[in-house]
C-alpha cells in the first residue's frame, strides 16, 4: 500500500534522476552520427526510417515506428534540425527515462529506512554514469529503448500498487522491440508466480500474462512484410526483402547471425568469462560491485524470492552475452547491470544501518550518503573524456569527402558495416549522396552472397545488376562504361587497378 510520501517522493525521484541523466547525455552526446561505442548501425536505422524500410535483423519494429515518430515531430518543431541528432536525442531521452525508472522501482524495493530516497537516487545515478548505458545514450542506437523497457518491466513487477497485468504492455514492447528481452521471461513468470500465491491457478495467470505479451509484441511484426512489399516500389533498406515468408523468417530469426553463437574456440571460454567479469566490475567499480554483493545477500537472508528472481534474471543474459561471439556482445548485459543497480541501492542502505549502530548521530549516515554521491560524481567526471562524443565528426567526414569524389552514375562497392552503413545514409537518409552523383549505384560486397539482396537489386538496378551471378560479372559489364568506386581494398582486385581518391579507391579498367 503506498503512503503519502510515497506518492509524491516517486514522482520527484523519477524527475531528479531523469533530469540529471537528460541533460549529462545531451551534453555528451555526438553532434551527428559516429562509429564510436559500436554505433555503426545508426547510420542504417536513420536510413531506414526515412525510406521506411526494413534495418538489419530482426528487424525492431517498435524502434523503427517511434524513430519514425520522432524525426516527424524533431523537424516539424526544427525544420532545420539534423536527423542524426535527432536520433541521438531519442537515445538520450530513452536511458535518461530509464533512470528515472530505476529510482522509482528501488526506491520501492528498498526497506523504509532513514535516507530510502538518497540510497535509490544514488543508485540511479551510478545506472546512469555507467559505462554500457552512457555509452548507448549518446548516439543512435537499439540499446537505449532496450534499456529503458528493461527497467519498465522491473517497475511492472514490483510496482506496489498490484497492478501486475502492466507487464502485458511493457512484455509486448520488449519483444516488439529486441528479442533479448525473451531472456527476461523465466524471472519475469517466476516472480508473477510467487506472488500471485504459488499456486497452479498463479502458474496459469502469470503464464497467460506473459503469454498474452509475447503475442501481442510478436504482431508488430507485421509492420516488416508491409514495409518490404513498400506498394510495389521496394524500400532500399530492405533486410531480407521480408514480403515472403522465406526473407521474414530469415530476418526475425537472425540467421545470418546464428554462426556467432557458440563459434569461439573451448580455449576462448575462459576469455570470454573474463570480459564479463570486467564489464560487470566496470560498471559500478570493485567498491560499488561490493555493496552491490552486500545488497544481494540482503535478498539472499530476507527476500529468498527477490534473490531468486535477480539470478533468474541475469542468469540467461549472461549466458548469451558469454556466448555470442561478436565484438559488441558486452552490450546484452544492460539488464544484469540494471539489476546490479537495485543491488547497490540495498547495499548501501545496509552500509547505512552498520554505520548508525556504531555512530548513532544522523550526520554520520547523511555523511556516508554525501560521499558515496560524490563518488557517482567523480566517477562521471573521470569516465567523460572516454565517453563524450561532443566532438566526434569522422563518421560524418567520411559522407562529405566521399561527397566531393564521386561522379555521377557512379557504381560504389562497399563491404564493412561502418562504411556501409553511412554511405546509405549518405545516400538514402540525408540524400547528400545522390545529390552529388545523381544515378550512384550502392551494392554492398558481402550481402550478395543471400538471394534476397540480388533479388531487391535486380528490383532498384535492373539495368546495372541484371541476372549477373556476381559482384565480379557486374563489375566486367559496367567497369567501361560507368566510374566504379570501392569503399575499402578488396582482396580480388589486384592493387594497381586501384586508385585512391578521398576516402575511396576509383577503379581503373
Amino acid at each position: 500500500m503506498q503512503t503519502s510520501e510515497t506518492l509524491w517522493m516517486t514522482p520527484t525521484l523519477v524527475v531528479a534522476s531523469t533530469g540529471f541523466a537528460l541533460a549529462l547525455y545531451m551534453w555528451t552526446a555526438a553532434p551527428g552520427l559516429t562509429w564510436a561505442h559500436q554505433a555503426a548501425d545508426g547510420a542504417e536505422l536513420l536510413a531506414a526510417a526515412v525510406t521506411n524500410g526494413v534495418p538489419h535483423p530482426p528487424g525492431y519494429p517498435l524502434y523503427m515506428l517511434l524513430l519514425q515518430g520522432w524525426l516527424a515531430l524533431g523537424q516539424w518543431l526544427a525544420p532545420t534540425a539534423s536527423i542524426a541528432r535527432l536520433g541521438n536525442l531519442l537515445s538520450a531521452l530513452c536511458a535518461a527515462l530509464s533512470a528515472g525508472v530505476t529510482a522509482a522501482v528501488a526506491y520501492h524495493l528498498l526497506p523504509a529506512r532513514p535516507l530510502r530516497w538518497g540510497w535509490a537516487l544514488i543508485a540511479a545515478g551510478a545506472w546512469a554514469v555507467s559505462p554500457l548505458l552512457w555509452s548507448q545514450a549518446i548516439v543512435t542506437e537499439v540499446y537505449a529503448l532496450h534499456a529503458l523497457l528493461v527497467a519498465l518491466l522491473g517497475w511492472a513487477l514490483f510496482n506496489r500498487g498490484g497492478r501486475a497485468i502492466c507487464v502485458i504492455p511493457v512484455v509486448a514492447c520488449g519483444i516488439a522491440h529486441h528479442l533479448t528481452m525473451v531472456l527476461l521471461l523465466p524471472a519475469t513468470l517466476y516472480y508473477l508466480w510467487h506472488v500471485g500465491g504459488r499456486s497452479q491457478t498463479a502458474w496459469w495467470r502469470s503464464l497467460g500474462m506473459i503469454t498474452a505479451g509475447v503475442i501481442l509484441g510478436a504482431c508488430f511484426y507485421l509492420r516488416t512484410p508491409l514495409a518490404a512489399a513498400g506498394g510495389g516500389n521496394p524500400p532500399p533498406i530492405n533486410w531480407g526483402y521480408a514480403d515472403n515468408w522465406r526473407g521474414f523468417w530469415w530476418l526475425v530469426s537472425g540467421a545470418a547471425y546464428r554462426g556467432y553463437l557458440f563459434a569461439g574456440e573451448r580455449g576462448d571460454l575462459f576469455g570470454r568469462l573474463t570480459g564479463w567479469a570486467f564489464v560487470v566490475t566496470n560498471q559500478f567499480t570493485p567498491m560499488g560491485l561490493a555493496l552491490s554483493l552486500v545488497g544481494l545477500s540482503y535478498w539472499d537472508r530476507l527476500q529468498g524470492a527477490l534473490r531468486t528472481w535477480s539470478l533468474l534474471w541475469i542468469g540467461p543474459v549472461s549466458l548469451y552475452a558469454v556466448s555470442y561471439f561478436t565484438r559488441d556482445s558486452e552490450i546484452y548485459l544492460l539488464p544484469v547491470v540494471w539489476v546490479m543497480a537495485l543491488w547497490l541501492a540495498l547495499g548501501m542502505a545496509e552500509a547505512g544501518v552498520w554505520v548508525r549502530k556504531r555512530w548513532p548521530l544522523r550526520p554520520f549516515t547523511g555523511g556516508l550518503a554525501a560521499a558515496l554521491a560524490l563518488g557517482v560524481l567523480t566517477l562521471m567526471v573521470v569516465r567523460l573524456p572516454d565517453i563524450s562524443l561532443r566532438d566526434d565528426h569522422a563518421a560524418q567526414t567520411f559522407v562529405d569527402e566521399a561527397v566531393a569524389v564521386l561522379e555521377p552514375d557512379s557504381i560504389l562497392i562497399t563491404l564493412a558495416d561502418a562504411e556501409t552503413f553511412m554511405l546509405w545514409y549518405g545516400a538514402w537518409g540525408s540524400g547528400e549522396l545522390l545529390e552529388a552523383a545523381p544515378g550512384l549505384v550502392l551494392i554492398n560486397y558481402s550481402l550478395y552472397q543471400f538471394d534476397w539482396y540480388r533479388r531487391l537489386l535486380r528490383a532498384q538496378y535492373p539495368e546495372i545488376v541484371g541476372e549477373e551471378p556476381s559482384v565480379e560479372a557486374i563489375l566486367a559489364a559496367n567497369g567501361h562504361v560507368r566510374p566504379v568506386f570501392f569503399s575499402e581494398l578488396l582482396s580480388y582486385i589486384p592493387p594497381e587497378r586501384l586508385q585512391p581518391v578521398g576516402p575511396l579507391w576509383r577503379y581503373l579498367p
